[in-house]
């Protein structure tokens, strides 16, 4: 995944969103265990974890 930012109010906003999108792939396996559902859970954390460390290197 390649993303272009422009500004660390940017990442901020794109670590926001996928943060929600985590919480979304949460509670869709906590109220359907699957593997698919674990599987966007590893994926959702897996964003969230790169955006973090974007913004750290940003920082």
């Amino acid at each position: 995944m390649t993303r272009t930012v422009t500004s660390i109010e940017a990442l901020d906003l794109e670590i926001a969103v996928a943060y929600i999108a985590l919480g979304v792939a949460r509670s869709a396996a906590a109220h359907s265990p699957s593997a698919e559902n674990a599987r966007r859970v590893a994926d959702a954390e897996a964003d969230v974890d790169a955006l973090l460390d974007e913004r750290l290197a940003a920082a």
